[in-house]
């Protein structure tokens, strides 16, 4: 009787084994599939988002319609030379992107102009004679009414497309 109570043993033990092998295996597979494909869904929304939203605010920043004017009373300012002979005249128009905007250029004008005073007295005559010395000076410019004005726009050129100038001597 003990022979076959130990002959009964291994022979049930063994037929359930490879049953419950299959089992875990199909679950053990179906868990990492759905794991996978959450992690490829996962990663699809998180990176696909970001390019979305930077596509909104790209478009948000795109202005359609007329650009509007800001003109600046003409500048008259003495240059940084040694001899002190030497001054620039320059008007400024700035380029923005609705009537918002130049209302906030408006009543931010005496800081501006105050601001502008400062960049300019601080130039020379070979800052300001090549194009490069130009296109920096405008860039400066550009920025300083950036930073100066606020406004309800929600990038980073508070509005301020670009500075043209309508005059530029220098004597």
């Amino acid at each position: 009787m003990a022979k076959a109570a130990v002959a009964a043993v291994p022979t049930d033990g063994g037929a359930e084994a490879p049953k419950g092998n299959k089992k875990k295996m199909i679950i053990l597979i179906a868990v990492l599939a759905l794991v996978l494909i959450g992690g490829g869904v996962g990663a699809f929304l998180f990176f696909s988002k970001p390019k979305d939203e930077h596509a909104a605010e790209v478009k948000k920043a795109e202005h359609v319609g007329p650009p509007v004017f800001a003109v600046l009373e003409p500048f008259v300012v003495n240059l940084a030379e040694p001899d002190g002979n030497r001054y620039l005249q320059i008007g400024i128009t700035y380029e923005l992107t609705d009537a918002k905007v130049a209302e906030a250029v408006k009543n931010y004008t005496p800081v501006i102009r105050s601001r502008i005073l400062i960049v300019l007295s601080g130039k020379n005559v070979n800052d300001l004679t090549s194009i490069e010395g130009k296109q920096k000076l405008m860039d400066e410019l550009v920025d300083l009414a950036r930073v100066t004005i606020t406004t309800e726009q929600k990038d980073a050129t508070n509005g301020v497309r670009d500075v043209h100038f309508s005059s530029f001597v220098i004597q």
